[in-house]
């Protein structure tokens, strides 16, 4: 996964000092100062991630931005940074469900381990992902009740399948999933990942 970051950040400086500790990082960074623009680079650059600034000046906020930018990639994440901390404006924020919130004065360590944070959870998102939409619709659908703790006679009586094809489904669910061969671990991955 590329880690490409867009900063949404109004006040030149503060921007030009985040794209620096970011791409001394590693991190593909594109920078915005408003939410027009910010709106362009998410359609053009598909970041993974956005770190905003709530106050965008005279413009619409951050807040705006991240509403409108997650319509257009829905798996994008946002870290808030903000010298904002009252209560209506969090809750706003808090909306748009973020990643995390950066209080400003922010120091550099802060920002990498935030970003850090954020890029291994994307890639654990995305390994999730990519494990489930391996699934056939049946595994799928078997996996669903499994993690309402369904049993497998319950299972096999709701899909009008035999009892002997949920168990196989089962198994194959557990090799594709690459979990130990034993129905607890199936189970507990299905309650811990499924229809987060």
């Amino acid at each position: 996964m590329e880690q490409k970051i867009l900063l949404v950040e109004d006040e030149i400086i503060v921007a030009l000092d985040l794209q620096e500790i970011l791409e001394s990082a590693g991190y593909l960074v594109t920078v915005t100062h408003n939410f027009q623009d910010a709106i362009e680079a998410t359609k053009k650059y598909k970041p993974n991630l956005a770190i905003c600034d709530i106050n965008l000046g005279n413009g619409k906020t951050g807040i705006e931005f991240a509403i409108e930018a997650k319509l257009i990639l829905p798996k994008l994440e946002v870290i808030y940074v903000t010298a904002f901390s009252d209560q209506k404006m969090v809750e706003s924020a808090d909306a748009t469900d973020p990643f995390i919130y950066i209080v400003k004065p922010w120091n550099e360590e802060q920002i990498k381990v935030s970003v850090n944070m954020a890029f291994k959870y994307l890639s654990e998102k995305m390994k999730k992902d990519t494990l489930i939409e391996s699934l056939s619709m049946s595994e799928y659908k078997i996996l669903d009740l499994i993690a309402k703790q369904k049993k497998s006679k319950e299972i096999a009586d709701m899909l009008f399948i035999a009892e002997k094809t949920v168990r196989n489904h089962r198994y194959n669910i557990i090799k594709k999933l690459n979990l130990p061969n034993d129905n607890n671990s199936l189970l507990k991955w299905a309650i811990t990942h499924f229809n987060k």
